[in-house]
């Protein structure tokens, strides 16, 4: 959880790119292009950032119920919640990820999702789809098996990892695959950005879990 929590704060910055540029974000409001892909960026970040079911008192962001849960867990969470007061004063992402206490992992993750969120439009909705959407049921069912099966108390990471697969597997998941074919629009040289941008995130991903497994091993 130490390794990962730096994916659920990234998460959020790449989503709300996503919603500055497919939705009105500006002090006057126009009609957003696409309505039914503002509505479905609009709807991720509601429940990312104000879930009705975050096991608190009111809505809450995921990232929240994450910390918590790390809490819950005995993690450590001084260095992300460091980093977040660093963010918070003004820092830019990068140079505060590179100064933190976080896992070097953790650090070059990050800092990959951060330096993307210029990128063009079809490129973020790739690795949004890719990187993010379309593989975390299949990397969090497993978990949650083991973790009860294992009788592990960690009812709050358990409950966010369920979330998790029900949103993304069941609806989100879909949505942000028809959000990339509509940016691509069958261009070729937008498809082969976004194949790019694709593996360089998965890629990342997968770096992180080799750091991960190294750290538990070790």
């Amino acid at each position: 959880m130490e390794h990962h929590v730096v994916c659920v704060l990234d998460f959020m910055s790449l989503v709300k790119s996503l919603q500055r540029d497919l939705t009105c974000m500006g002090p006057v409001w126009l009609p957003p292009a696409n309505s039914e892909v503002a509505r479905f960026i609009n709807e991720i970040v509601l429940d990312e950032e104000t879930d009705q079911e975050f096991p608190g008192e009111g809505p809450g962001s995921h990232f929240q119920w994450y910390v918590e849960a790390m809490d819950e867990m005995g993690a450590n969470t001084g260095p992300i919640r460091e980093l977040c007061a660093d963010l918070a004063s003004g820092t830019p992402p990068v140079e505060a990820l590179e100064r933190s206490a976080l896992p070097p992992a953790s650090r070059e993750f990050g800092a990959v999702t951060f330096r993307s969120l210029e990128q063009p439009l079809h490129v973020r909705a790739a690795i949004f789809l890719h990187g993010r959407e379309d593989i975390i049921p299949g990397m969090f069912l497993p978990l949650v098996r083991e973790l009860r099966a294992g009788g592990l108390s960690c009812e709050l990471l358990v409950g966010y990892l369920e979330r998790h697969i029900e949103a993304d597997g069941e609806h989100h998941g879909p949505l942000a695959r028809r959000l990339l074919d509509e940016l691509c629009g069958g261009d070729p040289s937008r498809v082969s950005a976004a194949e790019q941008a694709a593996l360089e995130a998965v890629e990342a991903r997968r770096a992180l879990w080799d750091a991960t497994c190294e750290a538990l091993l070790a």
